[in-house]
């Protein structure tokens, strides 16, 4: 598995991953300490992370290999992407989660924590 970012979704997110810093790509499921809340619906939602390591807590067991480095993620919630996943921005500038199967998720956000 891996996550491919677009030239213009890495160039976004480039501008808040400094080198001390980790990404994480939460399954919003309420659990973990990056999810508010969770809502039951029928979406799959997902939001992409720049935090301090030390506060990746051990819900993110698993990491998937990017172009912008290791990507942390819930180990569970990896049946919720495809094999081969893209992040992209749309012409509104929001991240949207793709794969081999389309989209998963069209509207990601992006949270410095």
């Amino acid at each position: 598995m891996k996550i491919v970012f677009s030239d213009a979704a890495k160039e976004r997110v480039e501008r808040d991953l400094e080198p001390n810093k980790a990404l994480v790509l939460d399954f919003d499921d309420g659990v973990g300490p990056f999810s508010d809340e969770a809502t039951c619906t029928l979406d799959v939602a997902f939001n992409l992370i720049v935090v301090d390591p030390e506060k990746i807590s051990k819900d993110f067991d698993e990491t998937v290999p990017s172009n912008l480095g290791q990507v942390y993620v819930k180990g569970y919630a990896i049946n919720q992407l495809d094999e081969n996943a893209s992040i992209d921005l749309d012409k509104y500038l929001r991240f949207q989660l793709k794969g081999d199967s389309g989209m998963i998720d069209p509207n990601m956000s992006l949270q410095t924590r």
